[in-house]
């Protein structure tokens, strides 16, 4: 073989090796609390106009069997695999609150109203105010359910009357949780983040630095839509608005293995509100994106390709790097220029 084509076939197999390993392996944030993350997931509700077409037709599974924790839009959909559709009962807490049902029935895809939105389908999760008291409520968990730090997104909307709480958030207990929570109803223009407890268990007063209320600009109520983002990294916790960050807080950050949950409720009490009965709302969602560590993480390794997700909504894409070919190894290279018999050859400019 002659040198040229033995050179040839180098950066032949050079390519094919650079192609391989430009497949995203870690997955990176941007902002103030920048991190590397092992997982990504991305679950697009815009345009399910072949999965509402299918519902539309097909009985429910909650009707065919009524104990099923699933519902017919998450069996339906191709991105059901990844959530849970909660169905259980929560008993009022206190005596001036109100029982709640989760009912996986609740969960629908619907069609945007708007006729001059583009995106035309999204996740709707409901609540209502039954005549006998009760609280009808819906409630998503993801199925990663041991995920430590995390980088979760959400473009979402609220409406209908006062008296709800849309909620996306992690969670591991009571003293372990970290939350983007819209209420509905009012000036639709609240949001509040936390991280729980936002009270001193035995004085009931407030902890300063667990919770933050910001207010949106008249122009941008959460009644449409809206980018939200929870950063949860070691020792600190950060919030943002489109792309903005609202707060973050070093008090009260989680540090155990957690779920990540989406759900909208009532149980009538002061941070809630109470619905009038018949009352209702509604928490929509066009698409959700998950970073996320399934275990207290490692570190990335150097042949690793970390991936930004932050240039490309849903499609992660390799972060820049100071030379086209930074992950080959001393040893890789000088193997390669010996497959080609050259005796100098520069590969890295």
């Amino acid at each position: 073989m002659h040198a040229s084509a033995k050179l040839l076939f180098a950066f032949t197999v050079l390519f094919s090796v650079s192609k391989v390993a430009a497949e995203c392996t870690r997955f990176s944030t941007n902002g103030s609390t920048a991190a590397t993350y092992q997982f990504h997931r991305f679950y697009d509700f815009r345009n399910l106009h072949e999965s509402l077409s299918r519902i539309a037709t097909s009985t429910s599974l909650n009707d065919a069997i009524p104990n099923s924790a699933s519902s017919k839009i998450i069996s339906a959909a191709p991105w059901g695999s990844g959530w849970n559709a909660r169905k259980w009962f929560r008993p009022a807490p206190r005596k001036d609150t109100v029982d709640m049902q989760y009912t996986p029935s609740s969960i629908s895809i619907s069609e945007v109203s708007e006729p001059s939105q583009e995106d035309s389908t999204c996740l709707s999760l409901h609540t209502t105010r039954l005549p006998n008291g009760t609280q009808l409520a819906s409630e998503l968990q993801f199925t990663e359910y041991n995920v430590t730090y995390a980088s979760i997104r959400m473009s979402a909307r609220i409406h209908g009357v006062s008296g709800a709480i849309a909620g996306f958030f992690t969670y591991r207990n009571d003293t372990a949780e970290s939350d983007i929570e819209l209420p509905t109803g009012g000036a639709a223009n609240s949001v509040h983040f936390s991280n729980q407890p936002t009270t001193n268990p035995s004085t009931d007063a407030p902890i300063q630095g667990s919770t933050f209320n910001v207010s949106l600009s008249a122009d941008q109520p959460t009644s449409t839509w809206n980018n939200y983002r929870l950063d949860w990294v070691k020792g600190r916790s950060a919030w943002y608005v489109n792309g903005v960050q609202s707060a973050d807080t070093e008090v009260n950050v989680p540090d155990a293995e957690s779920m990540i949950i989406l759900n909208l409720w009532s149980n009538g009490g002061n941070f809630s509100g109470r619905m009038d009965t018949g009352g209702e709302a509604w928490f929509d969602i066009q698409w959700v994106e998950l970073l996320f560590n399934a275990t207290a993480g490692s570190e990335v390794q150097y042949d690793e390709t970390a991936c930004s997700v932050e240039s490309s909504l849903g499609s992660p894409v390799p972060n820049a790097s100071p030379a086209p070919c930074w992950w080959l190894s001393a040893s890789r290279f000088w193997w390669m220029i010996g497959m080609a018999s050259v005796a100098s050859l520069t590969v890295c400019v």
